[in-house]
């Protein structure tokens, strides 16, 4: 008796893996796009803890923290939540009075603390340290941003914090009230304004 063998030709072999190479084109954005948005829905939440943790702050000392780092270990023990899902450095940045890095806190900083940036002084939304004022909008000023959803490196020198023409992206700002608000990267910070969005 001839037994016959059976098994796949060159020609299924082919389409099987044509097949598979059009599914895993079609998929891998879109696990991309649900890893970054469950990263994005995480540094909210994280900035959301930080603006309670600021709120606080001020209730004591009638007064906004000198930097962003000031809030550890008193008013939030975890130094997880200073560092950005996104930031693929986390956090350990040479730092500046704005965008800490690991200036004053070692484990590291992604947030940026807007009373220390000169352009919110420029914009008038904050006095310059150590009196930051109320806040140009009040409860509806910038306070923090996250701006890991659409940078991918920290340059210290010259950083006027424009992107390049033609990046896309959001910042993710925490104004004074604890709202966390999206922000399109081609409305901040010249064309931000609280209502505007």
């Amino acid at each position: 008796m001839n037994r016959r063998t059976i098994a796949f030709t060159l020609v299924e072999l082919l389409v099987v893996i044509a097949i598979i190479t059009l599914l895993a084109a079609i998929l891998f954005p879109v696990f991309a796009q649900v890893r970054a948005n469950a990263r994005r829905a995480s540094c909210m939440s994280q900035l959301r803890q930080i603006g309670m943790a600021a709120r606080m702050y001020l209730q004591d000392y009638d007064a906004l923290p000198p930097r962003l780092s000031a809030l550890y270990p008193a008013y939030q023990p975890s130094t997880q939540l200073f560092i950005c899902p996104s930031d693929s450095q986390k956090g350990q940045h040479p730092g500046n009075p704005r965008l800490e890095g690991n200036l004053y806190l070692p484990t590291g900083v992604s947030y940026d603390y807007i009373p220390n940036w000169g352009i919110a002084h420029e914009l008038g939304w904050w006095q310059p340290f150590p009196n930051y004022g109320e806040g140009k909008w009040g409860e509806q000023t910038p306070l923090v941003d996250c701006n890991w959803h659409w940078a991918t490196f920290f340059k210290l020198e010259n950083r006027r914090d424009t992107p390049p023409s033609g990046v896309r992206g959001w910042v993710l700002v925490l104004l004074q009230s604890g709202t966390v608000k999206p922000v399109h990267l081609s409305l901040y910070p010249d064309k931000f304004s609280p209502d505007g969005q």
